[in-house]
């Protein structure tokens, strides 16, 4: 071959690398942001589902422990209950009674005054007072009736008439 046609072939080759060059370049370029692009979606993928397994975690104790605390106070209202059970049958068991006739003439002393309140705010004109006053009155007679109930079936023993005195 010539020296012309070794020139000639060399710069054929040198044009053609320099028009693939960019194409290369821009192929190589578009694989490594693709590539960039996957393993950060991976990575934050990863921390995310880490961030995620933390939060199940704590919120897996925070029931566990809500749960303790639950079954602590359901314990502790059945203590209650057994003790306030105890309690009332400490006071059914008294040979007393738990009223006196003091408390019932307090009670029917309520009443009347009650009952004239009533009848004063009548006559002043405040009808949703007096009715109020009135219904009370009720209230605490109903509540008399079932003391002096109690207190007559119940049988006088010593203890009692002091009490009652």
């Amino acid at each position: 071959m010539q020296a012309f046609h070794c020139l000639a072939a060399a710069g054929v080759i040198l044009l053609a690398a320099l028009i693939a060059a960019p194409l290369l370049l821009t192929a190589a370029r578009r694989r490594a942001f693709d590539y960039g692009l996957t393993s950060g979606l991976e990575k934050r993928n990863s921390i995310h589902s880490r961030e995620l397994e933390a939060a199940q975690n704590e919120r897996d104790e925070l029931a566990v422990g809500l749960e303790a605390e639950h079954r602590r106070r359901l314990t502790d209202g059945a203590k209650y209950s057994a003790r306030i059970a105890e309690l009332e049958a400490r006071i059914m068991s008294y040979t007393g009674l738990a009223v006196t006739k003091n408390d019932y003439e307090s009670v029917r002393g309520a009443a009347d005054t009650l009952r004239l309140a009533q009848r004063t705010l009548t006559a002043l004109k405040s009808e949703s007072q007096a009715a109020r006053a009135g219904s009370q009155a009720e209230a605490l007679d109903d509540l008399a009736k079932r003391i002096h109930a109690q207190l007559r079936s119940t049988p006088a023993s010593a203890d009692t008439v002091e009490a009652a005195a």
